[in-house]
C-alpha cells in the first residue's frame, strides 16, 4: 500500500480511540465489543468508517466488518493484535504517524491503557457481541426551547395544528380560537421535539412524530341528539327555556304543556290558558312564567309552578312580537300600530297588568322584539327597514340601524353585538356601538362542501386543460420540425432521381471504356507473349505499358462511376427510409394531437360544467330560499346559530363566517326557539316541539402509538409523516443521520406495520408526499436526493438529483404530473413526472426553503423559508405573493385549497394565520 493511503486509513482508525478514556480491563472475562470497544470507535472513527462513508473501504461498525477490512487488508486479525492494522496505527509502528499534527479532528495520541484495551479484545478473538438497545435518559426541555418545526391543516381548513417544542396545539381556524393541547406522558404530546404533523384526509385523525416515536390522535366530536315531535301533543307554538332544559308549548285547544326538552316527556299541562288560538308565546328568563297572546287579542301571564294566571291585558290588537326584558320584570309587545308597549309586572297577582309604557317612533309595523342584556333596553325591527334600540326608561331610541327584511333578532351576552335574520336568508351581525355590520352569514356545510368540490374540479380541469394545450403546442412544434426534415428528405430523393440516370449512363460508358481498354491490353499482352524468343521489341513493350495504364485508368473511372451510382442509390434509400420514419412519427403525433384536443375539449366541458355548477350553487346561497326564524349567540360569543324555515339548525363561526355545524330538526316549521348550553353548543326546538341538541366543541384523544414488537421501530428522529389520499395508510420517514434514510408504511385502522424500506436514502428522510392516486410515494432526504417509490412493488421509479443540500420538502401537484422539491440550498425544483426531467429551477430565497405544498388543484405553491418569508410561487417560477417581514426563521407553512387561509410557524414559537389572497394577518397564537 502507498504511504499516503495507509496514513489516511490509519488516521481514521486511530481517531476514535484517542479522545475516549480507557476502560478498565477485565482479565477474568472476555471484553464485550459494544460495551467496551464500540464507545471508543464511535467517538471519532465511525463517522469516517461506516456504511455510507467508508474511507479506504473499511467499515468499523461491527467486529465482522473490522475483520473483513478494506483496501489495505483486515483491520483486526483475531488472536493477533500485533499484526492488526488498528493496533499498528494506534502504536505508530512502521511508517504510521497517526494522528498527524494539527489534524482537523483534534485527535491526540492514544494512551497506553486504551491501546491495551484494544489489544486485549483482538487477542481474545475480536468476537462479536449483541448490541444493546440504546437507552435514552429523558430530561425536561429548557423553558426557552419552544420552536415550531411543523404545522398542519385539515383539508377543509377548519382545524390547524402546530408542534411547539414537545407539545401539539390544536386551533379552530373558523373561530380563530385555541382549542386544546394534546397530552400523553407527563402532560405533553411527546418527550422530545415534535418534528412532523399530518391530518388525515377527513380531518378525523392527526399523526405526530418525534424522536423514535409516532402517535395517532383521534378527534371525538360532540354528539348531536335529536328528538322528533309527538303528534298527539298537537303543539302549534313552542318556546325553550334559556338553559335549553325545558320546552313550553301551546296546543290548538289553548293549553300549555311543559316538557322535558331531552326526553319530550310532558311534565305538566295547564289547560284553558286561552280558548282562542294561542298566537305568541314567550318565556321569562328564568322560565318560571310564560306570556301568552291569543287570537282574542288578550295578553296573559302565567306562573308555571302553580299554574296560575298572574295578570292579563285585554284588547291589545295586532300584536306581532312579544319578549320579556332581561331581568324578567317586564313584558314588551308590539305590532301593527307601530308602537312598542312595555308592561311592568305588578308585585302582587292582579287581574290586569296595568298601563304600559309606550315607545313610539317606528314608521312601520313592528315585527320582531329582542331583549338586550341591559334590562332597560329592547331591540325592535319594523317593516320600515329599521332596527331600533330603545331605552325603556327614557322612552326614546338610543340607536337606529338600517336593516331591511328582519324576521329574527338576538343580542350577544355582553350587549355589544346583535344578530338579525333576514328574509333573504342571511343572518347579519352588527356592532351596537359602531352601528355597522361586521359580517354576513349565509349557506350551510353541505352547500359549502359542494362548492369546494366544484371549485376543486374546475381548478383540476384547468390544470389538465393547460397541460393538454401545452401538449398540442409541443407536438405541433415537433411536427413543424418533422416537416422540415421531410422536406429535406423529399428534396434529396428528387435530386437523386434527377441525377441518377446521368450517373448510371456515365457508369455504363465507363464500363464500356474499360472493356475496350481491357481488350487492347489483352491484345498487347498476347503480342508480347508471341514475340520471337519471348523478347518483345521496345515498341511492343511500350505499347503493352500504355495499354495497361489505360486499363488501370478505365478501371478506376468505372469504380468511381459505379460508386457514384451506389452512393446516389443509398442516399435515395436513406431518404426514403427517413420519409417513412417521419411519416410514421407525424401519424403518431397527429394521433397525439387529436387525443390532446379531445382531452382539452373534455377538460373544458368538465371545467365549464363545474364552473356553472359553482355559480348556480353560489346563487342558491345568495338567494336564500330558507328563512332564519330564530337566531342565538353561543355563550362565548364566537358562534351563531339559526333555526331555519326548512327545519334545519345551522351554526356559523362569527370570526370567519364559515358554517361549522348543521342539524335537521324535522320538517319545515313556521316558528322556532333556540337556546345555548353550558358546553358551548345549542338546543333548538321547532313549533311542534321537536328538538335538536348540538355540541360544537371537539375533543382529541390518543388513539395509538406505532410500535413493532417491544422496541421502537424507528432508529432516530421521525422527520416526516403523511396520510395516504384514502386515509388508510400512514407513511413514516426518518433514519439515523448520515447513516440511513428509512421509510415505513402503517395501517391506520390497526396500527400494524405493512411495509418497510430501510435505507431508501443514504441519509435521514426529511419529507414525504403521496401522489394524488395514492400509487406513488415521494421522499426527500438529507442525502440531497428526492426519490419516488411505487408503493405496490417497492420499486424506485424516479431518482431526482439536483439539490446541493438537504431536500426539506416534496409535494405532488394535484394532477400527479409534476413534483416540487424544496431544498436547504435555497431553491425549489420542479420535476416532470412523465419525462423524469427537471422542468424549472425557482430561486429567490436567501436561506433554506423549509417546506412547500401545492395549493389545491392549482400550479401555485406555498413555501416557508429561513429568510423570514412565507412565499407563494407558481411552478413556472413567478411569485404570486410574499408575506414578508416575519420575525424569525419560518419552519413550516400550509394553505387551504383555495388559498383563503395560510398558516405558518417558526423559531419564534408563534403560530400565525393569514388571508392567503392578500397576505393580511388574521390571527397570532403564542404558547398557552
Amino acid at each position: 500500500m502507498s504511504r499516503s493511503s495507509r496514513s489516511l486509513w490509519a488516521m481514521g482508525v486511530l481517531g476514535a480511540a484517542i479522545v475516549c478514556l480507557a476502560q478498565p480491563m477485565s482479565r477474568g472475562a472476555d471484553l464485550d465489543f459494544y460495551r467496551d470497544i464500540y464507545p471508543i470507535l464511535r467517538a471519532n472513527c465511525i463517522s469516517c468508517h461506516n456504511k455510507t462513508t467508508t474511507k479506504s473501504g473499511l467499515n468499523m461498525e461491527t467486529p465482522e466488518l473490522m475483520r473483513k477490512g478494506g483496501e489495505n487488508g483486515p483491520g483486526a486479525i483475531p488472536g493477533n493484535s500485533a499484526e492488526s492494522l488498528v493496533v499498528q496505527a494506534a502504536e505508530h509502528r512502521e511508517d504510521y504517524v497517526m494522528p498527524p499534527k494539527n489534524n482537523k479532528s483534534g485527535a491526540v495520541n492514544l494512551t497506553a491503557g486504551e491501546i491495551a484495551l484494544l489489544r486485549t479484545w483482538i487477542d481474545q478473538g475480536a468476537k462479536h457481541s449483541v448490541k444493546q438497545a440504546r437507552q435514552v435518559v429523558w430530561q425536561p426541555l429548557p423553558p426557552g426551547v419552544s420552536p415550531i418545526y411543523t404545522v398542519a391543516m385539515t383539508r377543509d381548513g377548519r382545524f390547524a395544528a402546530c408542534g411547539r417544542a414537545n407539545q401539539v396545539f390544536i386551533y379552530d381556524l373558523a373561530t380563530r380560537q385555541f382549542v386544546t393541547r394534546l397530552a400523553d406522558q407527563g402532560g405533553v404530546a411527546h418527550r422530545a421535539l415534535v418534528q412532523s404533523l399530518a391530518f388525515s384526509p377527513d380531518g378525523a385523525r392527526l399523526a405526530s412524530s418525534s424522536f423514535r416515536e409516532v402517535k395517532i390522535w383521534r378527534q371525538e366530536k360532540a354528539g348531536v341528539a335529536t328528538r322528533e315531535s309527538d303528534p298527539a301533543l298537537g303543539a302549534a307554538a313552542s318556546a325553550l327555556s334559556r338553559d335549553g332544559k325545558q320546552i313550553v308549548c301551546a296546543d290548538k285547544q289553548g293549553a300549555l304543556h311543559i316538557l322535558d326538552a331531552a326526553s319530550g316527556k310532558v311534565l305538566k299541562t295547564i289547560p284553558d290558558v286561552d280558548a282562542a288560538a294561542i298566537q305568541l308565546l314567550s318565556l321569562s328568563p328564568d322560565a318560571s312564567m310564560a306570556a301568552v297572546y291569543g287570537a282574542d287579542a288578550t295578553l296573559s301571564v302565567w306562573r308555571l309552578k302553580d299554574e296560575k294566571r298572574v295578570g292579563m291585558q285585554a284588547d291589545i290588537k295586532g300584536v306581532r312580537a312579544m319578549v320579556w326584558t332581561s331581568d324578567g320584570k317586564s313584558i314588551a309587545a308590539a305590532g301593527e300600530d307601530k308602537a312598542v308597549r312595555v308592561w311592568a309586572l305588578p308585585a302582587a297577582d292582579k287581574a290586569e297588568i296595568g298601563e304600559p309604557k309606550e315607545l313610539t317612533g317606528a314608521t312601520g309595523i313592528v315585527t320582531v322584539l329582542e331583549a338586550m342584556p341591559n334590562s332597560d333596553q329592547v331591540l325592535a325591527a319594523s317593516e320600515d327597514g329599521k332596527v331600533r334600540l330603545w331605552s325603556i326608561a327614557e322612552g326614546k331610541v338610543v340607536r337606529e340601524f338600517n336593516i331591511t327584511g328582519a324576521i329574527s333578532l338576538a343580542a350577544s351576552r355582553d350587549g355589544k353585538q346583535f344578530a338579525v335574520g333576514c328574509t333573504d336568508g342571511a343572518v347579519r351581525v352588527w356592532g351596537v356601538e359602531a352601528g355597522t355590520q361586521t359580517i354576513e352569514l349565509r349557506g350551510d356545510m353541505e352547500s359549502g362542501k359542494r362548492m369546494a368540490a366544484l371549485d376543486w374540479t374546475a381548478a383540476a380541469q384547468g390544470l389538465d386543460l393547460a397541460f393538454q394545450t401545452k401538449e398540442v403546442d409541443r407536438i405541433g412544434a415537433e411536427n413543424k420540425a418533422l416537416d422540415e426534415l421531410l422536406k429535406k428528405a423529399n428534396e434529396t430523393i428528387a435530386t437523386v432521381q434527377k441525377v441518377l440516370p446521368e450517373k448510371e449512363k456515365a457508369a455504363q460508358l465507363a464500363t464500356d471504356q474499360k472493356a475496350v481498354a481491357q481488350k487492347a491490353a489483352d491484345a498487347a499482352a498476347a503480342a508480347i507473349a508471341g514475340a520471337p524468343d519471348g523478347k518483345p521489341d521496345t515498341a511492343l513493350e511500350k505499347q503493352g505499358k500504355e495499354t495497361q495504364d489505360k486499363l488501370m485508368a478505365a478501371t478506376m473511372a468505372e469504380t468511381s462511376a459505379l460508386a457514384a451510382v451506389t452512393a446516389s442509390e443509398h442516399h435515395a434509400k436513406d431518404a426514403e427510409a427517413e420519409v417513412e420514419h417521419i411519416t410514421a412519427a407525424k401519424t403518431r403525433n397527429d394521433s397525439g394531437i387529436a387525443a390532446a384536443k379531445a382531452a382539452m375539449a373534455a377538460a373544458k366541458e368538465a371545467q365549464d360544467k363545474a364552473s356553472a355548477g359553482l355559480a348556480a350553487a353560489k346563487q342558491v346561497v345568495a338567494k336564500g330560499d330558507v328563512r332564519p326564524l330564530a337566531v342565538a349567540f353561543s355563550q362565548n360569543g364566537q358562534l351563531l346559530a339559526a333555526i331555519c324555515s326548512d327545519g334545519s339548525q345551522r351554526v356559523w363561526a362569527i370570526a370567519s363566517g364559515i358554517p361549522i355545524e348543521e342539524t335537521q330538526l324535522g320538517a319545515a316549521t313556521t316558528t322556532a326557539s333556540i337556546a345555548t348550553n353550558a358546553d358551548g353548543g345549542f338546543v333548538a326546538c321547532n313549533s311542534a316541539a321537536a328538538t335538536a341538541s348540538t355540541g360544537t366543541e371537539s375533543h382529541w384523544v390518543l388513539e395509538r402509538v406505532l410500535v413493532a414488537g417491544k422496541e421502537s421501530p424507528f432508529a432516530d428522529r421521525v422527520n416526516a409523516v403523511r396520510f395516504s389520499p384514502d386515509g388508510k395508510t400512514l407513511a413514516v420517514g426518518g433514519g439515523e443521520p448520515s447513516r440511513s434514510g428509512d421509510i415505513s408504511l402503517w395501517d391506520v385502522a390497526s396500527g400494524k406495520l405493512m411495509k418497510t424500506w430501510p435505507e431508501r436514502h443514504s441519509d435521514a428522510v426529511l419529507s414525504l408526499d403521496f401522489s394524488p392516486d395514492g400509487k406513488l410515494l415521494a421522499s426527500g432526504g438529507a442525502d440531497k436526493i428526492a426519490r419516488v417509490t411505487e408503493i405496490a412493488s417497492g420499486k424506485q421509479v424516479n431518482v431526482f438529483e439536483g439539490h446541493t443540500h438537504h431536500v426539506m420538502g416534496v409535494a405532488f401537484r394535484a394532477d400527479g404530473r409534476v413534483l416540487a422539491t424544496a431544498g436547504a440550498d435555497g431553491v425549489v425544483l420542479i420535476w416532470d413526472m412523465i419525462t423524469g426531467e427537471r422542468k424549472k429551477k425557482i430561486e429567490g430565497w436567501s436561506k433554506e426553503v423549509t417546506s412547500l405544498q401545492y395549493i389545491g388543484a392549482t400550479p401555485q405553491i406555498v413555501t416557508s423559508a429561513g429568510d423570514n418569508l412565507i412565499r407563494i410561487v407558481n411552478d413556472e417560477g413567478a411569485e404570486v405573493r410574499a408575506i414578508a417581514k416575519l420575525p424569525d426563521f419560518m419552519q413550516s407553512a400550509a394553505s387551504t385549497a383555495n388559498a383563503s387561509l395560510v398558516i405558518g410557524g417558526g423559531e419564534d414559537s408563534f403560530f400565525r394565520v393569514w388571508d392567503g389572497t392578500n397576505g393580511k394577518e388574521l390571527a397570532v397564537f403564542g404558547a398557552k
